[in-house]
């Protein structure tokens, strides 16, 4: 468990490490990494978008995303198409399959996730975890630029 001589800083990055290795032992066995995953979880939650905003929203490097793009594709979980705001620009959204792949990868570490919830936490620590969940949503969807603008300051 925890020491009371550690960092918040430390207990929140431990922890959440500690939980994802949980979470990632807990996938069904699939041939799809876990930056596919992310990529089709991002389409599936922000809509279609051009790559650049893709690498930007996964902090990839765009060479690194072409690259999971292409196999993607290949494998029909997303689809290019032409951007209603800009025909210049090629957007790339989830497709069905690419939708029922995710459900799947996500609904076996839910159930896990849940599972575990149910048995060792209380309601109140249930509550506590989901409250928490929300501020370390806010801490993961700042953007770089809102760093160095506050460091600013």
């Amino acid at each position: 468990m925890s020491s009371s001589n550690d960092a918040p800083a430390t207990l929140i990055l431990r922890s959440v490490l500690l939980l994802g290795r949980r979470l990632r032992a807990a996938r069904s066995e699939s041939p799809h990494s876990l930056s596919t995953i992310a990529i089709l979880g991002t389409l599936h939650r922000l809509g279609p978008m051009p790559a650049w905003r893709l690498a930007l929203e996964e902090r990839l490097q765009p060479q690194s995303v072409t690259r999971i793009i292409a196999a993607l594709e290949r494998d029909g979980l997303i689809s290019r198409m032409r951007s209603e705001a800009d025909r210049r620009e090629i957007e790339l959204s989830i497709t069905p399959h690419g939708r029922n792949i995710l459900s799947e990868d996500i609904g076996a570490r839910r159930a896990w996730l849940e599972k575990a919830m149910d048995e060792h936490l209380t309601s109140q620590e249930r509550k506590a975890l989901i409250d928490a969940s929300e501020i370390m949503l806010k801490l993961a969807y700042a953007h770089p630029e809102d760093e160095a603008q506050s460091g600013e300051e």
